[in-house]
């Protein structure tokens, strides 16, 4: 609990001392039944707060894309024991509160958008941990979670029920300039998330998680897998192709269902401070992971991939 609701940015009294301290909290919803995903995430750097939400409707003929972000600054007082991220203001409002114990309640309320959901934990969290001696950094993931509740849109209303969900919190010192590869998806039974973070002090993890036994493996525990994990798609680099995820534990083929890029710049004129280009991808993944010398069959594992590079 006491990692899950560790803050590392809630004060900014002291620019040079955090100056590289980064946080992050990032959720992602899969609707089966809605055939939606819907993800939100908050960022905290030392020159400001960044929220943002990305909605692809892909069961709709026109495949509906909608999304928000805006740089903020969240409320000062949070609560110390517990995830409390808030916003409020005459025309937003934005929360995000909870724990691993209770559940979480996300919020969000504006002329256009009224969000009311509620998450709850079914999976033990995974810990990864990265440079001790240069860059303090460290990722909690849950997967697995189920979500209930209601998103109101201008073009269409949702309701979901028991939804899949990851929900994940990140904090440490990363480099300025980074980019990174990045893969999370699951299904009822499967859980997987990868990362390949590029440039000084990398960040790297593989992580499984079966929730059934296969091929007489005992497993419904996290499995750490190979770091070293190879992102590829094709030279012409459309966002529609196919990308081929592999290591000697891993070989996946990830496809696009839809996708969305975000530039964030600030100062927007002249970037000095954040300078990013952020793709989002609702993405299915099949293949195979090898566990204990046994390659087992993965089909249908839906969830987000990113591919990310900027300053901040």
């Amino acid at each position: 609990m006491d990692l899950e609701e560790k803050k590392v940015l809630l004060s900014r009294k002291n620019v040079f001392k955090h100056w590289r301290d980064k946080e992050w909290w990032y959720t992602g919803i899969h609707d089966r039944v809605s055939k939606i995903y819907f993800s939100f995430f908050f960022a905290r750097v030392n020159a400001t707060d960044h929220f943002a939400f990305t909605l692809f409707d892909y069961g709709s003929k026109s495949e509906i894309i909608l999304s928000f972000q805006k740089n903020l600054f969240l409320d000062h007082t949070q609560l110390k024991d517990s995830l409390d991220l808030g916003y409020h203001s005459k025309d937003l409002v934005i929360e995000y509160s909870g724990n691993e114990k209770a559940g979480w309640k996300f919020k969000f309320s504006n002329d256009k958008y009224n969000i009311d959901l509620a998450l709850n934990p079914t999976t033990p969290y995974f810990t990864k941990y990265d440079n001790n001696f240069k860059n303090n950094y460290t990722l909690l993931h849950f997967f697995h979670n189920e979500v209930n509740g209601t998103i109101q849109t201008p073009e269409k209303s949702y309701t979901i029920a028991k939804a899949l969900c990851y929900y994940d919190h990140c904090f440490g010192r990363v480099p300025r300039s980074s980019g990174w590869h990045w893969l999370a998806v699951q299904n009822e039974d499967t859980a997987l998330a990868s990362l390949i973070n590029y440039g000084p002090y990398a960040q790297k993890y593989t992580q499984a998680y079966f929730k059934k036994n296969q091929e007489n493996l005992m497993l419904n525990q996290w499995i750490r897998m190979s770091q070293e994990v190879s992102f590829e798609c094709n030279p012409e680099r459309k966002t529609n192709s196919k990308w081929h995820i592999t290591s000697v534990d891993m070989d996946l083929t990830v496809t696009p269902i839809m996708h969305i890029c975000n530039i964030n710049k600030i100062p927007p004129l002249l970037p000095l401070l954040v300078n990013i280009t952020h793709y989002e991808f609702f993405v299915k993944a099949s293949g195979k992971m090898r566990v204990d010398d046994t390659w087992l069959e993965v089909e249908n594992l839906y969830g987000v991939m990113e591919e990310h590079f900027g300053e901040w």
